[in-house]
């Protein structure tokens, strides 16, 4: 198993949490944006908590690459020989993954002090919890938007040089899992499942702290 279900669930649940964060801020649909970003915070801690905990191959060292192993998979993409690992992600991979989640969680913690007083405050600022950073995290939020579009472009253009270059089929992976020797348990999958909902619903409460002013 290259990923297991809790993984594969993560990453399309997050995706769509990303784009339908990004859509909702740019037309301005606070509440959406609200729903759609504290789900995605919810799974990002979910996966932060999944990476030292859950089944072997989603765990942060099984794929954090260090320098060496980096720079002999890049030369073997160059000579088209590089493999497709059976234990999780390559090297540039794992990478790509670390910068995803480092990015998705400034955008994250810098969005929960957002607000203007007048037609949004988000949970932290709404709440009174250091009402000094809701200006400097609002304007960090703000400019650093841009790099979502630019994560998820990259995301794709990687995923389309991986298939056409070294024929390799990560998105199909991505939904079945890959195959392989070891398998997590049942007992893992579930687990793993109740993590991610109790993550998802600790987070959602949060909008429980939001006024409403309409």
């Amino acid at each position: 198993m290259v990923w297991d279900l809790p993984t594969r669930v993560f990453h399309w649940a997050f995706a769509i949490c990303i784009i339908g964060a990004f859509i909702s801020g740019e037309r301005v649909a606070l509440d959406a944006h609200e729903y759609f970003a504290l789900t995605a915070l919810g799974l990002l801690l979910f996966r932060v908590i999944w990476g030292f905990v859950g089944f072997h191959t989603a765990r942060f060292s099984a794929f954090i690459p260090g320098l060496q192993r980096l720079l002999a998979y890049l030369k073997t993409i160059a000579t088209r020989t590089a493999h497709v690992p059976i234990d999780g992600h390559n090297p540039l991979g794992g990478l790509a993954v670390l910068v995803i989640l480092a990015v998705m969680t400034v955008m994250s913690v810098t969005g929960l002090w957002t607000g203007d007083d007048v037609m949004y405050d988000a949970p932290l600022t709404a709440a009174g919890i250091a009402p000094h950073l809701a200006a400097p995290m609002a304007a960090w939020h703000e400019r650093l938007h841009f790099l979502v579009p630019l994560v998820v472009v990259v995301h794709l253009v990687a995923l389309l040089a991986h298939r056409l270059w070294l024929g390799e089929k990560l998105v199909a992976r991505m939904v079945t899992g890959g195959k392989a020797t070891d398998r997590p348990t049942r007992r893992q999958t579930i687990c793993g499942f109740l993590l991610m909902a109790i993550c998802v619903a600790g987070s959602l409460s949060l909008a429980l702290l939001t006024p409403s002013y309409g």
